[in-house]
């Protein structure tokens, strides 16, 4: 059942990561490959572990499809999924040093930015998305007066549906606020009934949409402009500082990831859902247009920051992020240096 909220919220941090799942990748220099049999043990001793903090929609498919797909093994990387159960935020995760890199909603990136300021943005992952369902009956923001509204504190999916507020002269106290713990609950609740319009991210505000016949209400594009952000790739500043070629090789199979799932989504579904995505084929594949893959942000930066204003308001954060909290350099770099990766996938900020 939905667990409400006071209607105005708190300082307090929710999460997208449900499942609390990570990644793990066991790292090892490109010049390991294939080296005698005689040095693997040593080579093994110095393969490390890094770990990728993650949400669950479908602006999280680059890592999963990359990580199932083996991509990174052509640059040294092992990868080794592990679904531990970590019930922390991702990026809070992330703050405190838990994770390395991580896949999650730039506003919960500033929110826990701005209390420690010990990671980055490096590149994006997913655009658009977030999408607002009413039910039957609810057809445009006047009719949610009143009205309770489902979504996760914090998120994107939350500012998006502040965003639109305000949009329209309305605030938080018009409706019924509620946050729910994950998408599964909150999908489940909306199409029983028990949420009058939920804030979801894809594929399961068109599950609910589907299952409803509902409307819907907004889905950010006629608000923010088409191809925001949603997701982005996250990473530690010490890794950034220190190893920044393995942060290039990650940004470099995301892009990868990014063009094998612009040109046959079906195999991308197929070799993620289940595992990653509670939802059915028909709903997986419906939601494919509405939040595809997107590496090169670079021209969404000053969005990312525009929204921090709004999080102030919401009394989420008391100060902006610096400048230090979007560092683009090594994705740059990775688009200069690989031109014919480049030009394969759909979304450019060029």
């Amino acid at each position: 059942m939905a667990k409400s909220t006071a209607q105005e919220p708190d300082h307090d941090l929710s999460r997208r990561s449900f499942l609390g799942r990570t990644l793990a990748f066991g790292v090892a220099a490109c010049s390991a490959c294939g080296v005698p049999g005689w040095l693997a043990p040593a080579m093994a001793q110095a393969r490390r572990e890094i770990k990728f903090s993650h949400g669950t929609g479908l602006c999280n498919m680059p890592l999963f499809y990359a990580a199932e797909k083996k991509l990174f093994s052509k640059y040294g990387i092992e990868s080794n999924v592990v679904l531990s159960g970590w019930a922390g935020d991702q990026a809070i995760q992330l703050a405190t040093g838990k994770v390395e890199m991580g896949v999650i909603p730039y506003t919960n990136a500033i929110a826990a930015y701005t209390r420690s300021p010990s990671f980055a943005v490096v590149s994006g992952s997913g655009t658009q998305g977030l999408i607002m369902v009413g039910q039957p009956g609810i057809k445009t923001f006047e009719d949610m007066r009143g009205k309770r509204v489902g979504t996760f504190q914090a998120d994107t999916l939350d500012i998006l549906v502040y965003d639109y507020l305000k949009k329209q002269g309305m605030t938080y106290k018009d409706i019924k606020m509620q946050y729910l713990g994950n998408s599964v609950e909150l999908t489940n609740a909306f199409i029983a009934g028990q949420l009058d319009v939920m804030s979801a991210i894809e594929p399961y505000a068109t599950k609910g949409l589907m299952a409803t016949k509902g409307n819907i209400l907004g889905d950010g594009v006629d608000m923010y402009g088409p191809g925001y952000p949603d997701c982005v790739l996250i990473s530690r500043k010490e890794l950034i500082e220190k190893e920044p070629k393995v942060v290039k090789d990650v940004i470099r199979v995301f892009f990868e990831a990014e063009a094998e799932i612009e040109t046959n989504f079906e195999e991308a579904a197929k070799t993620t859902i289940g595992k990653y995505y509670k939802t059915d084929m028909t709903s997986l594949l419906a939601a494919a247009k509405a939040q595809p893959p997107g590496i090169d942000i670079r021209s969404k930066k000053d969005f990312m920051f525009g929204r921090a204003q709004s999080m102030k308001e919401l009394n989420y954060i008391s100060k902006d992020p610096d400048a230090g909290f979007v560092n683009f350099t090594l994705l740059e770099q990775v688009i200069v240096e690989n031109p014919e990766l480049y030009k394969k996938v759909k979304v450019k900020s060029a």
